[in-house]
């Protein structure tokens, strides 16, 4: 199959709901829907990760050979693009809040939430998405949010964009964080152990400002930070300058 094939493939199979019903299909009847297969996908990236989505694995989780699987997905990146558009389909937008602001916020939490659930999604590029109806009616979901604000549309992608970029830093942290815990050492006992080692071998006074700051973070948390505080100070100063711009008190040098 060439690149052209897949992507017309990738397509044709993201809006396959949409397709008017044509010819029935000869020969015997398949066992399973494209959105039993994507469905199957979904729950072992969920359970162990987006490595473990391989068509043997998954066509042996499904008790067929893994040849079978290549009549209803031409390619595993195909299969993990329909992944991701499932995955945002079942995922409704918030309703919008009293304000834009407030809306926003809720969009990013709701986002950050989303990639907590399924942290695969991390590991799924965004770049050349295809446009599938579950991305595409977000898209949409989200634009209208901001559509009366008064800057053009170039910068509503942007704002988008930049917002969903956020969410996705943020949750990638907050899933590092978990691994990190699940290692069988708690963040304090871990820099009891790294704290001494650390302040023996680097040279005194050579970074003060890491170190007070680094210090005013451990006191706090007792932790090299803490992800929910981290992403609502974010949030919050991304949110002031998405005001500032629709105010005209800032705009971006083109």
């Amino acid at each position: 199959m060439t690149p052209e094939d897949e992507a017309r493939a990738l397509v044709r199979l993201l809006w396959r709901a949409y397709t008017p019903v044509g010819t029935p299909r000869r020969g015997p009847r398949q066992r399973f829907t494209v959105d039993d297969v994507v469905a199957e996908a979904v729950a072992l990236a969920d359970s162990d990760g987006l490595a473990a989505v391989t068509v043997r694995s998954l066509a042996r989780r499904m008790g067929v050979g893994a040849m079978s699987l290549y009549t209803y997905v031409p390619t595993r990146e195909v299969l993990v693009a329909l992944m991701v558009d499932a995955t945002i389909a079942s995922r409704p937008v918030p309703a919008p809040e009293a304000t834009v602001r407030d809306s926003l916020a809720a969009l990013v939490r709701d986002l950050r939430a989303e990639y907590l659930a399924h942290p695969w999604m991390l590991d799924c590029s965004p770049w050349r998405d295809a446009l599938g109806p579950g991305r595409l009616h977000r898209y949409e979901a989200q634009l209208t949010l901001i559509d009366d604000l008064p800057i053009d549309d170039v910068q509503r992608d942007a704002i988008v964009t930049l917002l969903e970029s956020f969410a996705a830093g943020s949750a990638r942290e907050a899933v590092g964080a978990r691994a990190a815990q699940s290692s069988g050492m708690t963040d304090h006992q871990w820099w009891d152990v790294v704290g001494p080692e650390l302040a023996a071998l680097t040279p005194a006074g050579a970074f003060p400002l890491a170190n007070r700051v680094g210090t005013a973070v451990g006191e706090r948390y007792e932790a090299p930070g803490s992800g929910d505080d981290g992403f609502e100070t974010g949030l919050a100063v991304l949110l002031d300058g998405i005001e500032r711009l629709a105010s005209g008190g800032s705009r971006p040098h083109a």
